[in-house]
């Protein structure tokens, strides 16, 4: 039908804590032709992080309301949390014709691929582990024990690269941002 919008698409972005994945996505918002999704999460907030803004954040036994109810795309616990992508958001952007951005582990990412096999995966790396170590340090938000967890689940989840798309190294988060809106939108 003549004026019918096209429809939009589903990018999942994945890599380990630390990597950048949020910092990137945040560059990514104010393009117009994207979505970025707020994930939901039942661990409290960070500083000045802010409900429907940075997450949605719930109970325990909110989320698992959510997840009964079917209201979930895709959802995990990490290191005691519950991680999560509601369907709703999702939906009205991809029908509205917007590509719709997912920052989501490896897990949702390997849960996405299962349901929406056709949505583009992007994997994000840092340039080495020893700049991964020096980002979640320079945080500030998590604490010497918590670090050492989330460096041994990031060597754990670079193993899942490779079921991947494209993986894109984040030296610079401009350079990441470029490459990303090249695998989406073929632009250089």
């Amino acid at each position: 039908m003549a004026g019918e919008k096209k429809r939009g698409k589903i990018v999942v972005i994945s890599g380990p804590s630390g990597s950048g994945k949020t910092t990137i996505c945040e560059r990514l918002k104010p393009d117009p032709r994207l979505r970025v999704a707020v994930s939901a999460t039942t661990r409290p907030p960070r500083g000045a992080e802010e409900d429907g803004v940075d997450y949605r954040f719930f109970t325990t036994n909110e989320f698992e309301r959510l997840i009964a109810e079917g209201k979930l795309l895709e959802h995990a616990r990490v290191l005691g949390n519950y991680y999560g992508t509601l369907r709703e958001p999702m939906d009205n952007a991809v029908d509205a014709g917007f590509c719709y951005i997912l920052n989501i582990d490896v897990h949702g990412g390997a849960a996405v691929r299962k349901l929406l096999p056709d949505s583009t995966f992007i994997f994000i790396v840092p340039p080495s582990e020893e700049e991964l170590r020096g980002r979640l340090e320079k945080r500030g938000t998590d604490s010497p024990t918590d670090i050492r967890r989330r460096l041994e689940l990031a060597r754990k989840e670079m193993g899942y690269r490779k079921s991947y798309d494209h993986v894109v190294v984040n030296d610079t988060v401009d350079n990441a941002v470029a490459e990303i809106k090249k695998i989406i939108f073929g632009e250089k």
